[in-house]
């Protein structure tokens, strides 16, 4: 899963590709527009701290 950028209308969607793909231009989900770039995407991390139990 990997997240677009439209250049054309400025949506942002994520879309299910191979790793081989990622790079290459999207379709844009709302527009059509076939030049959406990949973009980092944000995601959640967790970490050791007060409170956090790993063991």
């Amino acid at each position: 899963m990997y997240e677009y950028a439209c250049p054309e209308c400025g949506v942002k969607f994520e879309k299910l590709r191979r790793m081989s793909e990622a790079d290459s231009p999207a379709r844009c989900a709302c527009c059509g527009a076939e030049n959406a770039s990949r973009v980092l995407s944000t995601f959640a991390a967790g970490g050791c701290g007060p409170g956090r139990n790993f063991g």
